[in-house]
């Protein structure tokens, strides 16, 4: 995708043989373009995972007596219906033993839709052998923590390829007791003052929140104070990770990404200090942008039927 965004940029600044503009310059506007138009159209919309894949096991006991040792891994815990495994998919995973004691345990299939997974060792003359169960990075909360940083989600985002860091939060949800609900997000001034007012040591399932800082530096609080792990899913506007080369994932869609080339040609052209040219196209950057969300975002009827 970068090499087809630089040989339209270096058409509409007509320098195909960079003559006048270096390509590394170029790739810089069309990165700054690119952010731009996430900024303004919101068109990078991600939910953090509540459920994951299992990464890795760990022995955590050898245990011993050890001679046909299988892995029993449980199902799925936290099927979200998310695809390519809506209703979560079963992990599987052989263990090694050697003198009778479990000496590793390696995964054939992580599956999908886990939370908090038990494996365990089945064996007919085996005992004493425990399993710790490692999943990909999913967006929880830490007992006795309030603040969560919009940068401390950049690990349960890594699963979506060319999606950068969180610039704004739409909406929080949390999962207890098989429901899942919505938090009211408060201004921080009202938080301060007439939520977080109460004592700290109160410590349960979060009811309200509240974001403290802008942009990328933001952070959420939770209140009452999380007491001990729950699954948390963030509905989040995001930036693309930069473009360096042309086998990278491009994070905005279409048809988004027609815009791109014509917002760098701006910054383009104000090098060039052909400030004619560059307010061209930044008329023409700031109508395709707004057309483009026009079209994507059709009016839709709650309900033809009138009621709720």
């Amino acid at each position: 995708m970068l090499d087809e965004y630089l040989r339209t940029l270096q058409g509409f600044v007509r320098d195909r043989a960079q003559k006048n503009l270096n390509p590394e310059d170029l790739i810089s506007y069309i990165n700054r373009s690119r952010r731009e138009i996430a900024l303004r159209t919101q068109c990078i919309r991600i939910l953090t995972p509540i459920a994951g894949q299992i990464e890795s096991i760990q022995v955590t006991a050898p245990g011993s007596g050890y001679t046909l040792p299988t892995v029993t891994i449980p199902p799925p815990d936290a099927p979200n219906g998310m695809l390519p495994y809506p209703g979560g998919a079963q992990a599987t995973a052989l263990a090694t033993q050697s003198a009778g004691q479990i000496i590793n345990v390696s995964m054939v299939f992580g599956g999908d839709g886990y939370f908090q997974p038990v494996p365990t060792i089945q064996d007919p003359t085996g005992r004493g052998a425990s399993l710790v169960a490692r999943i990909t990075p999913i967006s929880i909360t830490q007992g006795n923590q309030e603040v969560y940083s919009f940068a401390s989600a950049a690990p349960a985002l890594a699963q979506y390829p060319g999606v950068g860091e969180i610039f704004a939060v739409q909406s929080l949800s949390f999962i207890y007791a098989n429901y899942r609900y919505s938090l009211p997000v408060y201004p921080f001034s009202v938080y301060q003052s007439h939520i977080r007012q109460y004592q700290p040591q109160f410590e349960f399932v979060p009811a309200a929140a509240a974001q403290y800082g802008q942009g990328v530096n933001g952070s959420i609080y939770f209140y009452p104070i999380p007491s001990s792990i729950y699954q948390m899913e963030w509905d989040c506007y995001c930036l693309p990770l930069n473009l360096t080369d042309d086998n990278q994932t491009e994070a905005i869609a279409k048809p988004w990404t027609d815009a791109v080339p014509i917002g760098a040609a701006v910054y383009a052209y104000e090098e060039l200090q052909n400030l004619n040219s560059a307010m061209y196209y930044q008329k023409k950057f700031d109508e395709y942008v707004h057309r483009y969300s026009a079209w994507a975002r059709p009016g839709r009827q709650t309900n033809p039927y009138g009621r709720w």
